[in-house]
């Protein structure tokens, strides 16, 4: 055990482990001396009460040490709120998805809602906004968003909502019956130019293959949302778990999403070669070995379902950062004073986060406040003016 973990950690990975597990797996000895107030905690920070529920209800063959019955309603109570919460961001995903839709563009659900379908029991994924990749409909077109298609979102998100600003990869519009969204012309990025010029034509080439989205029925008949496929995921995902990794923090949900997404599928020789190729070009390979290395020693994941090595010295490292930062790294305790409200402290704390992963991946770091002053620029150019377009998001959905 690192001495960057507690053995408090290290007991909550463990029943993590377990609640992650066949049914018929024999609880674990931390289970006799958890606190499982912070345990819950816990989950909370990281966002995954949901999971660690599904191993809390197996603990009746406890000898001691069994939840207390508040215990059991504080656990119970933020389950059922999880549940709630993910019906209403599942008919807020069919909204968005059918209003676009309505308005010309393909529709096609990122993340959360997607992910969700891979996890046994889909409504105890904590669900965040709604993240949606639209792209303008043409017959016969493909998945690809070229400058003209993304000036085409951008527009037309800023037809309803001046507001609105664009970043390289998305554009927020307003809430969907309460529900934040990010509209998408670009899945994910990284900072190093050429490693991003190969992740987005990868990213593209895979959308448009024969398997680049699929449709799914969320619950509850609800009704159907497009996703990305497995090949799209396993690059798509990792790309925005690095992304997290490097700008902000990254939480034990996001690897959760993986997990699902790997254990869905097992891999040919040929298919894995592949992705582990792409995985290299486009600067991912050592964030894919940390994962991996997490994926079989955290979780407990059949090395079969592996796209790439695992490495113990960046799974540790990423494991650290996770553990201290929580979901988002919105707990993480070495954040200076005042980052969050000035933005010089904020670019300073960006300059620190990049020093302390330089040794990790250094092409990335070095490229960071390069590519920051880059998308300043960018942002400058592409939020001038708003043009207004035929329609309204939001005039639809409310007829849904």
């Amino acid at each position: 055990m690192s001495h960057y973990q507690s053995s408090k950690q290290q007991d909550y990975l463990d029943f993590l482990k377990f609640c992650m597990a066949p049914e018929g797996d024999p609880v674990p000895a931390c289970a006799g001396r958890i606190v499982w107030k912070q345990l819950l905690e816990f989950a909370m920070k990281q966002a995954v009460v949901g999971i660690f529920w599904q191993g809390f209800q197996r603990l009746g063959r406890l000898s001691a040490n069994k939840p207390t019955g508040d215990d059991v309603m504080a656990w119970l109570a933020v389950a059922s709120s999880i549940a709630r919460q993910n019906r209403k961001v599942n008919r807020a995903a069919v909204k968005v998805t059918r209003g676009f839709q309505k308005q010309g563009f393909d529709a096609c659900i990122l993340k959360g809602q997607g992910n969700a379908g891979l996890y046994p029991h889909a409504e105890l994924r904590t669900p965040g906004d709604v993240d949606v990749y639209v792209h303008p409909h043409k017959d016969g077109a493909s998945w690809k968003n070229d400058e003209e298609d993304m000036r085409k979102i951008i527009a037309f998100c800023k037809s309803f909502d001046a507001s609105a600003k664009a970043t390289y990869h998305h554009v927020d519009i307003p809430s969907v019956d309460g529900v934040s969204v990010e509209v998408h012309y670009r899945l994910t990025w990284v900072n190093a130019p050429g490693n991003n010029a190969r992740l987005q034509r990868a990213l593209s080439e895979l959308m448009d293959g024969e398997a680049g989205v699929r449709s799914v029925s969320l619950q509850d008949g609800v009704g159907e949302i497009w996703v990305p496929g497995f090949e799209v995921n396993v690059i798509f995902l990792l790309g925005h778990l690095f992304n997290h990794l490097l700008h902000e923090g990254v939480g034990l949900r996001q690897l959760i999403d993986y997990y699902y997404l790997l254990k869905s599928h097992v891999c040919s020789e040929d298919e894995r070669a592949r992705l582990s190729s792409m995985i290299s070009q486009c600067g991912l390979k050592n964030a894919s070995r940390a994962v991996s290395w997490m994926m079989v020693s955290v979780l407990g994941l059949s090395e079969k379902y592996l796209i790439t090595a695992a490495d113990e010295r960046y799974g540790r490292q990423m494991l650290r950062e996770m553990l201290a930062g929580g979901n988002f790294g919105k707990y993480d305790e070495r954040m200076l004073s005042g980052a969050s409200s000035s933005k010089l402290m904020a670019n300073i704390q960006r300059f620190v986060r990049d020093a302390r992963m330089m040794a990790y991946y250094p092409s990335e770091c070095l490229w960071e406040p390069w590519f920051r002053l880059w998308h300043w620029k960018w942002r400058i150019k592409h939020n001038k003016g708003v043009c207004v377009t035929n329609g309204c998001l939001g005039d639809v959905v409310k007829q849904e």
